[in-house]
């Protein structure tokens, strides 16, 4: 194109030339012609000399005109170049390349001023000339352009070319290494040995960079598409493995988009079943206003921990949950990951925990005994409402206080003593004195035990009151010198009792008069009931010492009841014996139980009329290791405040009774390791009730 550009004007240029000097030779030869001519020039003078000018080859044709325009005469072929052309417009030549015509119009200096000669040229032999003038120019064009493209090529080829042609083949190489093998050594590239101290250098240490930085960025991105698949496996592994239930669900609508397989299992529900649907349309939320909360605290803050929630499985089972929920994007969606703890158990274990607390602290406050927990420090740590009201204080005031400041003669030294006796499992009893908030003191009998409570080792300690525990040792204590005493005095009593009794019988032989033999016999009854009553203290102060052997109850009621109907105050009373249903074996003294039983039978009959029954039944106790004979008859009920003293000494409501059948009784029954009850109401009458642990039978 570069060299088109070049030629074009060069070759118009040349034509100029050329058909300039077509012109001049032809104009040039005439004008000779013309200057030879002497005489006046006039019009027919000109046309005759014309006729040399056609001689000429190069003459086509002309057309001479006066300098008015009047054409004065023509020849040959018409030049197309007209007068007006050259005089109005100053066009002294026309071109018809086509037919190879060149109209000109001849300055001749004879003619100048007069005429206007327009000749019409053969311009072939122009063109033929300036197609030999582009022959050149493009022969030396095409010589001069190959030199330069040669020796371009001869220096282009070392200095440029080759360089070039080995990054392309080291970037293919690299291309193919990135491609396959980015984490192996690097191929060694040619280009970067021996690199051109020039821009194409600049280019191939670019390359080099290039090459690294591509090389780091895939190993990053290699790296990276590990440590996600990595994470993806591992979440993918957590997700499904998880013992609790978790869900990826969409914010927009609540769709389920995954679950794993506990959430299934805590629902009841299938795959099939939940994928696509929202918890709304499953029934999931026993409070579906529960859901827009969460929806709402998430929007707010895009996370929330541990939120208790009740939902519902598929068959309409609520539980307690807590849920955790995180805003996350999932493909460019908004979704929700959830994570559920069933807690419907721990909940239950929760709030039966805490009655369990409840009743242990009213166990604990309602107690009886003072009850106090104590850390190694000897600072009380807890204590009890009975503790406060023992010593005066309130429960802060003593929670203020350590063990030194309510034992007596207890220093720090023996705290630390203690704590190194204890031992778990291992208990320790001692009796103190306890000294109250108003410095008074009582004594107490106090229970050590060691136990854990988290990482603490503390010492829990059951405080009783011994005062009147003190008081009955002391009453027990003069009870058995009196007892001792009164055995000692029936003893002594008895003897001389047993003399009077014979001399007064002896006295029966003798003829008396009758008012005598009324006063005898009123001495005698006296002396003998004086004598029963002696008896009966001597065993009521007696130890009670037992004989037993295994009894089956059935056979021994069985054997006993003639014996309880022959007594007196049975006569014209029935006794009617109901056995247990089964046999049944007791560990007992044997005439002791028949003391027993005939006792409160004979008290059964002897509050009767005749002809009203004694029912007398065998029958298991409430407790499964205990027997219950009852013992049952009608008549007047017993006045509720007699009742509690009837098993006392001495207390009696016979006109002729000491007072000690019962009383003896009930030692009897609780040395059997048994317990005697009496109740009396107007509808059912009198109930004694005998309750015996029971043995394994034998035959």
């Amino acid at each position: 194109m570069i060299e088109a550009i070049i030629l074009i004007p060069s070759v118009y240029r040349r034509e100029d030339e050329l058909l300039k000097h077509l012109t001049e030779i032809s104009a040039a030869k005439a004008t000779g012609v013309l200057a030879n001519e002497e005489d006046e020039i006039t019009d027919q003078t000109v046309l005759d000399k014309l006729e040399v000018i056609q001689k000429n080859p190069v003459v086509t044709g002309g057309v001479l005109f006066r300098i008015d325009g009047r054409q004065v005469g023509a020849f040959g072929e018409q030049p197309e170049l007209t007068f007006a052309q050259v005089t109005q417009r100053a066009e002294e030549s026309y071109l018809n390349r086509s037919r190879q015509r060149y109209d000109a119009a001849w300055a001749m200096k004879p003619l100048l001023n007069k005429y206007v000669l327009i000749i019409r040229h053969d311009a072939s032999s122009v063109q033929d000339e300036l197609n030999l003038f582009i022959g050149r120019i493009i022969g030396l064009v095409v010589i001069i352009s190959l030199f330069v493209s040669i020796a371009t090529m001869i220096v282009l080829q070392s200095f440029v070319i080759a360089p070039i042609l080995q990054l392309r083949k080291d970037l293919l190489q690299a291309g193919t290494f990135l491609a396959e093998q980015p984490d192996a050594l690097p191929p060694e590239f040619e280009s970067l040995k021996h690199p051109p101290d020039d821009e194409l250098g600049d280019v191939i240490q670019t390359f080099d960079q290039m090459f690294n930085q591509i090389r780091d960025a895939i190993a990053q991105r290699q790296q990276a598409e590990s440590d996600l698949r990595l994470s993806e496996e591992k979440f993918s592994k957590a997700f499904r493995a998880s013992p609790n239930p978790i869900t990826l669900s969409t914010l927009e609508d609540g769709r389920l988009v995954e679950v794993n397989d506990s959430f299934l299992e805590l629902f009841g529900l299938t795959t099939s079943e939940v994928l696509g649907r929202s918890s709304l349309d499953l029934d999931l939320w026993a409070d579906p206003t529960d859901r827009m909360q969460m929806i709402q605290a998430i929007l707010k803050d895009g996370i929330i921990r541990n939120y208790e929630y009740r939902l519902r499985d598929r068959t309409g089972k609520e539980k307690t949950v807590l849920y955790s929920s995180e805003q996350i994007k999932v493909n460019d969606q908004d979704c929700i990951l959830s994570v559920i703890n069933d807690i419907t158990e721990r909940k239950k274990a929760e709030i039966a925990l805490e009655a369990s607390e409840e009743r242990f602290r009213m166990l604990v406050d309602q107690a009886v005994d003072a009850i106090y927990v104590v850390n190694e420090q000897g600072q009380f740590v807890d204590v009890n409402q009975q503790a406060c009201a023992n010593l005066g204080y309130t429960r802060e005031e003593l929670l203020k206080c350590r063990v030194p400041d309510i034992q007596r003669n207890l220093s720090d030294d023996s705290v630390a003593d203690l704590w190194q006796r204890l031992l778990p499992k291992d208990p320790l009893t001692f009796i103190g004195t306890h000294q109250r908030k108003d410095g008074s003191q009582f004594p107490v009998e106090v229970r050590l035990g060691l136990f854990e409570a988290g990482e603490e080792q503390l010492i829990l300690a059951l405080a009783r009151d011994i005062t009147e525990r003190r008081q009955a040792e002391k009453d027990r204590e003069r009870l058995a010198e009196i007892g001792e005493l009164a055995a000692m005095i029936v003893h002594e009593v008895r003897n001389p009792l047993t003399t009077v009794l014979m001399g007064l019988s002896s006295f029966q032989r003798m003829d008396l008069p009758d008012r005598a033999k009324l006063r005898l016999q009123l001495a005698l009854d006296e002396s003998e009931r004086l004598q029963r009553l002696l008896n009966e203290i001597l065993l009521y102060a007696k130890q009670q010492k037992l004989e037993t052997m295994t009894i089956e109850l059935n056979q021994f009621f069985a054997d006993l009841l003639p014996t309880l109907q022959e007594m007196p105050s049975a006569k014209d009373r029935p006794i009617l014996l109901t056995p247990a249903s089964a046999s049944t074996w007791v560990e007992a003294d044997i005439d002791k139980l028949k003391q027993v039983f005939i006792n409160l039978v004979s008290n059964a009959c002897e509050a009767v009329s005749q002809g009203e029954p004694i029912t007398w039944q065998v029958q298991t106790a409430p407790q499964p290791d205990q027997v219950m004979i009852e013992v049952k008859n009608g008549g007047d009920p017993i006045p509720a405040d007699v009742l509690p003293q009837l098993t006392k000494p001495f207390f009696t409501t016979k006109s002729s009774g000491n007072g000690l059948g019962l009383a003896i009784t009930k030692r009897i029954v609780e040395t059997h390791g048994g317990e005697l009850l009496i109740q009396s109401t107007a509808e059912t009458g009198t109930t004694v009730t005998v309750l015996l642990p029971i043995v394994s039978g034998s035959s």
